[in-house]
């Protein structure tokens, strides 16, 4: 496993926005976001994400909203 996590790419297309990062076949990924980096909670993007390629990638449809703050966790 990659001692930090991080994207390798964020890109925004049509109203969505697709993420990217290294992965350890086999280990869950959850992806989460804020629209507000003063908010408490973060929200799961989705279910956990079990690699199958040393590549995940996630998409979110962002729609209207102007701004989004992305973090990567590791699920046990």
């Amino acid at each position: 496993m990659p001692s930090a996590l991080s994207f390798q790419s964020i890109v925004q297309a049509q109203g969505g926005v697709t993420l990217t990062w290294s992965a350890t076949v086999g280990q869950a990924y959850q992806v989460q976001f804020k629209s507000d980096l003063t908010q408490a909670a973060w929200t799961d993007l989705g279910a956990p994400i079990v690699a199958t390629n040393t590549t995940c990638l996630a998409t979110d449809a962002i729609g209207t909203n102007a701004q989004r703050f992305y973090r990567l966790g590791v699920q046990p």
